[in-house]
C-alpha cells in the first residue's frame, strides 16, 4: 500500500493546492478516518477514509474571449501565426484554453486558471452544450436538414448533436449546432458530407457563458465559486 503525507492525500482528493491543504488540516476542518487530524504531515495510508467537515470554497478565474478569425488557438506555431495569447495581457498567459476553436473559426473561447475546471469542461461526461451559428452555401432545405440530423445519429460520432436551419435563401443557409462535445473540425465535417461550403463558424455560448457582449478580439474576466 502507498503512502503519503495527509496534506498531499488531500490535497490529490479535493484537487487544491498542498498550501491550501496544509491550512484546511491545521485549522482542524479534515478528518481521517472519521476524526479531526490537525498536523500535515503525518504519513498515512491511500486506504485511510480522508473527508472534511466543511466544504472549501474554491475561487476559479475565467476568460470569455471572442477569438477572431485568422488566429490559432495555441501558446506558438511553427508557421510563426497569430496565437490567441497575442490579443491578451502578459499577467493571463499561464491561463489554459478550453476546448479549441479553429483556425478559419470565430466565437467564444474560454479560458481558466484551473485545471480542475478546464478537464471538468473538456469532458464529455459534463454534457455541457456548445452552439455554434454557420453559414453555409450549397442546395440545402428541410429535407436534407432531417437526414443530416438522422445521419449525424445513426453514426454515433457525436454526442447529443442537433442541427436545425434558421435562415435560408436561394444557396445560402444558416445552421444552427448544438453539440455537447469537441472535436477537431467536426462541423466542417458534417458540412461536407452534404457538399456545404463553410463561409463562416462562429461559436456564440458554452454551457452558461455566452459570448454576445464582448467585442470581437475582447475579452471578459469572471471569477465563479465552486464548493467541493
Amino acid at each position: 500500500m502507498s503512502k503519503k503525507t495527509f496534506s498531499k492525500l488531500l490535497s490529490e482528493k479535493f484537487q487544491i493546492s498542498r498550501k491550501k491543504a496544509e491550512e484546511i488540516i491545521k485549522n482542524k476542518k479534515a478528518l481521517l478516518n472519521n476524526k479531526t487530524e490537525s498536523r500535515p504531515y503525518i504519513v498515512i495510508q491511500s486506504t485511510d477514509i480522508i473527508s472534511l467537515n466543511q466544504p472549501i470554497e474554491k475561487k476559479i478565474n475565467i476568460i470569455l474571449f471572442h477569438k477572431p478569425k485568422g488566429c490559432i488557438t495555441s501558446r506558438s506555431d511553427e508557421k510563426n501565426r497569430t496565437i490567441i495569447y497575442d490579443y491578451l495581457p502578459k499577467k493571463l498567459n499561464h491561463y489554459h484554453y478550453i476546448g479549441r476553436l479553429d483556425y478559419n473559426s470565430e466565437g467564444l473561447l474560454l479560458l481558466t486558471d484551473s485545471t480542475v475546471y478546464k478537464r471538468k469542461l473538456e469532458s464529455p461526461k459534463s454534457n455541457i452544450k456548445r452552439v455554434y451559428v454557420v453559414n453555409v452555401i450549397g442546395s440545402f432545405n428541410n429535407l436534407k436538414l432531417k437526414s443530416l440530423n438522422q445521419k449525424i445519429y445513426a453514426a454515433k460520432i457525436y454526442k447529443n448533436p442537433h442541427v436545425s436551419l434558421t435562415f435560408s435563401n436561394k444557396n445560402k443557409h444558416t445552421l444552427r449546432f448544438e453539440l455537447t462535445e469537441g472535436k477537431n473540425r467536426e462541423i466542417r465535417n458534417i458540412c461536407e458530407i452534404f457538399n456545404l461550403k463553410v463561409e463562416r463558424l462562429k461559436r456564440i455560448s458554452f454551457g452558461q457563458y455566452k459570448v454576445k457582449s464582448i467585442p470581437l478580439g475582447k475579452y471578459k474576466e469572471m471569477i465563479i465559486h465552486e464548493n467541493n
